[in-house]
This record gives C-alpha cells, sequence and structure tokens, in this order.
C-alpha cells in the first residue's frame, strides 16, 4: 500500500510539472471573436509566431474560426519553424472551445556544417565568408562553433555578399545559395555559395558643370577623389548628395545634383557627369525662434544668432552659433531650419525649435582626490532666473581644506550681444597645511568665445583675507591681512578636438593678472601664466600628448606675497613625482611655501587597452624659482624630474586619473613618488 501511495503521488508530482510546463509554453492571440491558442512553443520564439499569426487572422476578417482557418495557420506555425531552422517540426490543430488549438513539436534544430564558396572570388574568400554567415552570427547566444541554420539568414547573408561585390564595382554579381542535405546526429547541412561576379565597372572620367565658382575647388576635389575607383550607382548618389552638400554648406540652400553615364556589358570605365543646379544663394532675412520656448529662451536665442542676420548662411558660422546655445545648459534640444522668407529663394527665414531643460536642478556631489581629500557638496542651478535667461547657481561643499561657497548670476547675452558675464560672490576657508586662511571674494568676469578656436575674457574683483598661524613665521606666511583689487585677462586658442577628450589637435593659452593693495596692506604685483599641450594620434588606440607651463610673478619677492597668491609646482597638473605643491621649500611640518617662478613640461604615451580605459606612461620636469623676477619668461633651472605610469577612465566630464610617479632623485626629506587620484588630464 505503502508503494502503491508513493507511485501515485510521483505520477501526481510528474503530471503537475508536465502541466507546468506546457503552461509556461502556452501562448494565446485574440482578434475579434478568435482566439488561438498555442502549445509548445518557447517564450524566444513567441514574439515573431505571434505577429505572423495575428496577420493570418487579420487576412481573414471576419470570417469564421473554422477548420480550413485552423488548416492554414498550423502550415504557416510549420513553415516559420522550417525557416528557423527546425526541419522536422509539426503543428498539429483542433477545434476547442473558445476558438482554435495550435500544438507544436518544434523538433532537433539544424546547424551550420562545412560553408564553401564556389565561383571566380575578386575578393578574399575570408572576407565574403565573413558577409555570408553575419546575419547569422549577429544572433543572441549563438553558438559561434555551430550555428543554428536559420534559411531566412542565410538568404540575407548571401545578399549581403552581393552587395559588397556591387560595391566594388561588380553591378551584375550574383549570388546563388546551395545547401545540402542534413546530415548525422548532430543534424549537420554544409552550404555552398555559387558567385558570379560579372564584369568590373569603375569610374573614368568624371566632370562637373553648373557648380558656383566659389566652390569650383571643393567640388572638383571630389571628382578627383572618385577618378579610377570602383563604379557602382550608391557612389554616384553619395556624390551628388555631396556636391549638394558642399554648395548647402555655403549658403546654397536649394541646389539640386543630377548625374549622366552610360554603362558598358562588358565592364570598365564609365564616364559620368554632375549637372549641378545650384539656384539662389541665401541671406538670413530674419531669425524666428517657436512660440513655446520661455521668454528667457527666447532672449538668449535671438542674442546668440543675431550675427547671422542679414549675412549669406554659412554652416560653420551656424553651426558654431548653435553650439554656444546649447553650452548655457538651457535647452535640451534645438534644431535650426532655413526656410525661404514670404516667398523668395533668396531670403532665408532661420526658424529655431526645440526643447528647454528643466531650469531649476538641486544636487549633492560627492568626490575625491589626494589633495583635498574627501569632498560633499550642495548645488543649486537656476539657468532660467525669473524668466531673463540668466543663470543663478550657489554650491556649498567641504572638504579637508575646510568649507567653500559661492553664489554667481550668468548672463550669457549681455545687452543681447555675444557676451557674456559672471558675477560671484565667494566665501572660502583654507586650512590644509600649517596656516589658516579665511577669505572673501567678489569678481565680475566679462568672456566672448570668438570662433570655434579663439575665446577670451576680461575680469576685475576684490579680495579681503585673513592669515593665521601658530607655526609659521610672518616671512613665510607673507602679509597677514591683506586686501586686493585684482584686474585682467584670459585669452585661448583651442584646436583640439575635445576639450574634456582631446584625442588630437593643440591649445595655448595665456593670463596675467594685476594684483594691487587695497586698504594698506603694502601687497602689490603682476602674475602671468602661459600653458599650452599637443595632443599626436599614432594609431586609433595609441596617443602621444607633451604639454608645458610657465607662471612668474613680478614686482614682489615671495615672502611679500600671500602664501596663497604664489605660485607652487608638483602634483597632478605638474610634476608628478611630488605631491600637490610640495616641489620646492616645506617647512618641517609639511608646508609648501611656493615661489615666484614655476615651470613645467610633460610627455606622455597612452593605449586604450578597452573601451574608455587607457594605459599611459609619462615623464615630467618643472622647477621653482623665489627671486624677484624682472621677466615674465624667468624661471629657475634647478629641475626636478618624474617619471611614471597611470590609468584614465574615460567619462563625459573628463577621465577619472590614477597616477603614480616616481622621483628618480630624491633629496633629504622628499618620497621616492606619489599617488594621485583626480579628474582630468594633467595638461
Amino acid at each position: 500500500m505503502k508503494n502503491g501511495s508513493r507511485l501515485l503521488c510521483a505520477r501526481l508530482i510528474l503530471l503537475a510539472l508536465f502541466s507546468l510546463m506546457g503552461s509556461a509554453w502556452s501562448h494565446e492571440v485574440h482578434l475579434g471573436q478568435t482566439t488561438v491558442k498555442v502549445n509548445g512553443v518557447e517564450e524566444e520564439h513567441w514574439d515573431d509566431l505571434r505577429s505572423m499569426l495575428m496577420d493570418q487572422l487579420t487576412l481573414n476578417g471576419n470570417g469564421p474560426a473554422g477548420e480550413p482557418l485552423a488548416d492554414d495557420l498550423a502550415f504557416f506555425v510549420r513553415q516559420h519553424f522550417i525557416r528557423e531552422g527546425w526541419p522536422d517540426a509539426e503543428t498539429a490543430w483542433k477545434m476547442a472551445r473558445g476558438g482554435i488549438e495550435l500544438n507544436v513539436k518544434q523538433g532537433k534544430a539544424v546547424r551550420v556544417g562545412t560553408v564553401t564558396l564556389k565561383g571566380d572570388l575578386p575578393l578574399p574568400e575570408e572576407e565574403l565568408k565573413k558577409y555570408l554567415m553575419k546575419p547569422t552570427l549577429e544572433r543572441e547566444d549563438v553558438d559561434k562553433k555551430l550555428p543554428q541554420w536559420v534559411e531566412a539568414d542565410m538568404e540575407q547573408g548571401a545578399g549581403l555578399v552581393q552587395r559588397r561585390l556591387r560595391a566594388e564595382g561588380y553591378l551584375n554579381a550574383e549570388t546563388l545559395l546551395l545547401p545540402a542535405p542534413t546530415t548525422g546526429k548532430d543534424m549537420r547541412r554544409d552550404l555552398t555559395l555559387e558567385i558570379k561576379p560579372g564584369p568590373k565597372f569603375i569610374f573614368g572620367q568624371t566632370s562637373i558643370t553648373g557648380s558656383p565658382p566659389q566652390l569650383e575647388k571643393l567640388t572638383q576635389a571630389e571628382m578627383t577623389e572618385a577618378s579610377g575607383t570602383p563604379f557602382n550607382e550608391a557612389r554616384v548618389q553619395l556624390i551628388q548628395q555631396r556636391l549638394d552638400s558642399i554648395c548647402s554648406e555655403h549658403g546654397w540652400l536649394h541646389s539640386a545634383t543630377t548625374a549622366e553615364y552610360t554603362l558598358g556589358k562588358s565592364g570598365g570605365a564609365v564616364d559620368v557627369v554632375f549637372r549641378v543646379q545650384a539656384g539662389e544663394r541665401v541671406r538670413i532675412a530674419r531669425i524666428t525662434t517657436h512660440e513655446a520656448f520661455s521668454r528667457g529662451a527666447k532672449r538668449v536665442l535671438m542674442a546668440k544668432f543675431k550675427p547671422l542676420t542679414g549675412q549669406i548662411y554659412e554652416a560653420a558660422e551656424a553651426d558654431f552659433l548653435f553650439k554656444r546655445a546649447l553650452d548655457t545648459g538651457m535647452f535640451a534640444l534645438l534644431d535650426t531650419k532655413v526656410l525661404p522668407e514670404n516667398g523668395d529663394m533668396a531670403a532665408g527665414n532661420l526658424r529655431i525649435t526645440g526643447e528647454e531643460t528643466q531650469p531649476v536642478t538641486l544636487g549633492f556631489e560627492p568626490g575625491f582626490d589626494t589633495f583635498l581629500g574627501p569632498q560633499a557638496g550642495v548645488t543649486y542651478k537656476n539657468t532660467n532666473w525669473r524668466d531673463t535667461g540668466n543663470t543663478l547657481a550657489a554650491e556649498l561643499s567641504y572638504s579637508m581644506a575646510g568649507p567653500v561657497g559661492f553664489v554667481s548670476l550668468t548672463n550669457p547675452a549681455v545687452f543681447n550681444s555675444q557676451y557674456s558675464t559672471t558675477t560671484r560672490l565667494a566665501l572660502e576657508q583654507f586650512n590644509r597645511f600649517e596656516y589658516d586662511r579665511i577669505g572673501t571674494s567678489l569678481s565680475l568676469d566679462v568672456a566672448r568665445r570668438r570662433n570655434q578656436a579663439l575665446s577670451y575674457s576680461l575680469f576685475v574683483g576684490a579680495t579681503a583675507n585673513t592669515v593665521s598661524s601658530t607655526n609659521l613665521t610672518l616671512p613665510q606666511t607673507g602679509p597677514a591681512n591683506y586686501s586686493l583689487m585684482n584686474i585682467g585677462g584670459n585669452v585661448m586658442y583651442d584646436r583640439r578636438d575635445s576639450p574634456v577628450l582631446p584625442k588630437k589637435g593643440w591649445y595655448i593659452s595665456g593670463r596675467i593678472e594685476s594684483s594691487n593693495d587695497a586698504l594698506g596692506s603694502g601687497v602689490s604685483f603682476i602674475r602671468s601664466d602661459l600653458r599650452g599641450a599637443w595632443y599626436i594620434p599614432i594609431t586609433k588606440k595609441f596617443r602621444f600628448a607633451t604639454g608645458a607651463e610657465l607662471s612668474t610673478i613680478q614686482g614682489a619677492t615671495a615672502d611679500k606675497i600671500p602664501i596663497d597668491s604664489r605660485v607652487f609646482n608638483g602634483g597632478p597638473y605638474s610634476v608628478r613625482s611630488f605631491g600637490q605643491r610640495k616641489l620646492g621649500p616645506v617647512t618641517p611640518g609639511g608646508t609648501p611655501l611656493g615661489g615666484t617662478s614655476a615651470l613645467f613640461a610633460s610627455a606622455e604615451f597612452s593605449y586604450e587597452i578597452m573601451p574608455n580605459l587607457e594605459f599611459a606612461v609619462f615623464g615630467d620636469i618643472g622647477s621653482l624659482g623665489q627671486g624677484n623676477n624682472s621677466s615674465p619668461l624667468s624661471y629657475s633651472s634647478d629641475f626636478r624630474e618624474a617619471i611614471g605610469a597611470g590609468l584614465r577612465y574615460k567619462l563625459p566630464f573628463g577621465p577619472i586619473r590614477i597616477d603614480y610617479g616616481h622621483n628618480p632623485n630624491p633629496r633629504l626629506g622628499e618620497q621616492s613618488g606619489f599617488l594621485h587620484v583626480t579628474v582630468g588630464f594633467a595638461f
């Protein structure tokens, strides 16, 4: 009795398991009053099968869910699985209460066996095989060694081979799939692809008519580039599009290009004549914005695009102003289109549409670097304060050096011009070393980006500072209480491909600042900084970069200059074998004293070992001087070095950088090297 009970329980458990498996592989599709239940189809195949069944039910219209429909659906389901690589698939149907029930047995899948190419192969066999097998091998969870045979994928792959041959000038190329019968226990099917390339066509004499004289050099270059290359209609269309694009980029917005050529039966050179109908050159008559933009957004857009008014349309200039508008942070999306003005094809209305960002953001920002240590901050930003188009920002942050807070107001189009102004009030405490400085500053910065490469700014400000220390002397800290009036300017010429993740190009920047006594502290000096870098790609993944910087202070010796206003060297952005500011004189307690001149130069090789991750080796050299410099180019010849390696992980705002710099000639009291963790490139 006990054995019988156990057997009954086992049977009930098996029935329950089969029931659960059946329900897991059971699906239904409904259309109108017709219901089709499908059993035995795995989830991964259901989406495609459901789409096919819905198409068949739609074709049936309001017809009855009778036996003819059930038989048709069973036939199409079986054909679907045969095409997908299950040649022994079976589908049975029956009429059930409420509709049709289909029971599917997929059988065993067919695998791709040996692939053979037959015929005259004008391209390498391995390359053509890659095109043939590409659709099959791109399937999810595919077995690369024994991929499943899917007829549709094979047909698509044969089509890719044909397109590849035609791209190389074999316009009459034909391909024919010759599958062998399925053999073996592992259900392999060998495949032969027969290739008939036919004759090859190449571009012969290419000429152009109707091109504007101003664009003759650009358009003729397209003709020269095409001559002697493989001929195909797609390439002809690309050249037509390129000629229209060249015209459009320089104001001929209504350009249309046609091509005339004759194909011979035996291949060879094909002479092509491109006829350009440039039409009238467009001058921007006015600028309009979408009605949904806020008042502040409209003001900024009208100011940013104002230089185009009355000018011949140039895509490069429009694109530059487009990016300047996006730089304000006000817009999530922008689009521009030039429309005929009142039916005049030579006059354009630059229409601006898009979406604004959420103006108010509040964020919490944690961070860490090897100088300031752990950091945390709260930020507030309103990119359209009081619907004026101005940006109000505030930040309060804290690190091991103390708290820092500021409030700023930026007008991105002051007086509706290309200039921007930023007014900033800041409070800061710095107690990283053996002194404590509390400072307050108020500044006004007026800036303009003249073009894609050139930008400059002028600034004026005032600071009030108090320095206190129980360990340092007055010559070491400089004045204990001082107030300064600052005035100066910046200029930068930037030819890099990216300001935050450069791979090629170069830049040079300069800054000069005059600081003068405001309340009788006797402090007065002029500081100048010159910096530049050059990025050279060697291969797609291998890059070389070099950079240099020279900073000098004139008009005062180091002991007469406030300690935080002096120049320093050492750290993640200079000689990396030293800690931040640590190259040069340091007190026994570890406080860098700085100087009046700093020179830095570096060279670096980097290699991308995986997407967004680079390994780099570098060498740095630099010096720190403490004299009263008579020239902005003065520097100390007491050079210090660093050799090292590091990793960079690229993020949209710049790379997270980990570098270790070794000191090959450490002096008394110096470390043998230093590890830096920070954000951004070294130069």
